[in-house]
């Protein structure tokens, strides 16, 4: 039998179990409730702490879409502003004032310098402007005489080889369009020769232009860039041309008797049928010695087929690879000069001075008046 303490005792036990399991029973009840409760205010509160992160985010996009209207814009108003500018640049062209003329001139400058997409419009302008006030006559070349051109045209000749060079080719160097300045007249050009940021003189871009016809005589053209522009039949009588490039330009017909060449680069260039009696391509025009530091013109490649080259001074000058078939080079001073490779096939060399001269592999077939000692260069 059971004491009555022990039984007590036992009894207390059972209520606690009992109490433990109401307890727990009522816990699993209510628990996923108050879970969910709370997963509820979690979402709550996070949604609440997005809400500025969308605001900011609406916004950001708003003053993008803000942005790029007003830089729409931005660019209307700049086109009709540059059109508005060059509408008066015109108009200013036609001035009889030549202050006025001129204002419209580097008007035109500064839109050229503004707007790439412009400069093609403004070039041919100057360009046609030129032929208009400074044209060749229709009879031909005038008289030779003391000229210089007017002081506008000078202007544009000056505005025109400032431009940007770089926006007038393609990746491979073909040009998109060309400064047309076909039988003008530019005799006695003088023009100032800025400075690069290294203090080397600037050179001015005339690559690929069309100078055809030209009356350039006397005219200063040093440091100029005509690689590849077309000066067939140009009178170029008496000429400046040092440290001009003339890479791949064609000078058939082209009138250069006594132009000054000394240290210009015509690599490539086409001089058939041009006349370059009495020219200098060597710097050291006033001595009779052939130096290291002597400047000479570089005409390798150079097509000389039928060209007059006779009394030209041509000591120290590279005629590597040159075509000189038919050439007269009668009387021509050819001392140090590389001929190397050079076709001199029937061309005349009678009076010619070669002493020093490189023959190398030259061809000499039908040549006249080449000295006995010079035959070895033949293959």
């Amino acid at each position: 039998m059971i004491e009555p303490s022990a039984a007590a005792q036992l009894r207390r036990i059972a209520r606690r179990r009992a109490a433990r399991d109401r307890r727990r029973q009522r816990s699993q009840s209510i628990g996923p409730g108050r879970d969910s409760g709370i997963s509820r205010l979690t979402w709550v509160a996070l949604a609440a702490s997005m809400l500025p992160g969308l605001a900011a985010l609406v916004a950001l996009l708003f003053t993008w879409m803000s942005v790029g209207q007003t830089n729409k814009d931005l660019q209307i108003a700049e086109q009709g502003q540059i059109t508005t500018r060059f509408n008066a640049a015109i108009t200013n062209l036609g001035s009889e004032s030549l202050d006025v003329r001129l204002g419209g001139i580097y008007a035109l400058q500064r839109i050229m310098q503004d707007s790439s997409r412009d400069q093609r419009t403004v070039v041919s302008v100057l360009s046609a402007f030129v032929r208009q006030h400074a044209p060749v006559p229709v009879s031909g070349f005038k008289p030779a005489e003391e000229y210089r051109p007017p002081t506008d045209v000078v202007a544009v000749v000056s505005v025109l080889g400032n431009r940007s060079a770089d926006r007038e080719v393609t990746e491979d160097g073909k040009p998109l369009y060309r400064a047309d300045l076909s039988s003008v007249d530019l005799r006695g050009l003088e023009r100032e020769v800025g400075l690069t940021e290294s203090g080397m003189p600037r050179r001015s871009n005339f690559r690929f232009a069309f100078l055809t016809g030209a009356d350039l005589r006397g005219a200063g053209l040093e440091n100029f860039d005509l690689s590849g522009a077309s000066l067939d039949n140009a009178n170029m009588s008496g000429v400046r041309l040092p440290n001009a490039v003339l890479r791949h330009a064609f000078l058939g017909g082209a009138d250069l008797t006594n132009a000054r060449l000394g240290a210009a680069d015509m690599t490539g260039a086409d001089l058939g049928g041009a006349n370059l009696h009495n020219a200098h391509l060597n710097r050291a025009e006033e001595t009779n010695e052939i130096s290291e530091a002597s400047s000479s013109a570089n005409l390798t490649r150079v097509s000389l087929i039928g060209a007059n080259l006779s009394n030209a001074d041509l000591r120290g000058v590279l005629l590597v690879d040159a075509d000189l078939t038919d050439a007269d080079l009668a009387g021509a001073d050819l001392r140090g000069a590389d001929l190397s490779h050079a076709d001199l096939s029937n061309a005349d060399l009678t009076g010619a001075r070669m002493s020093g001269a490189k023959l190398s592999g030259a061809i000499l077939e039908g040549a006249r008046g080449v000295p006995p000692h010079s035959r070895g260069g033949t293959p």
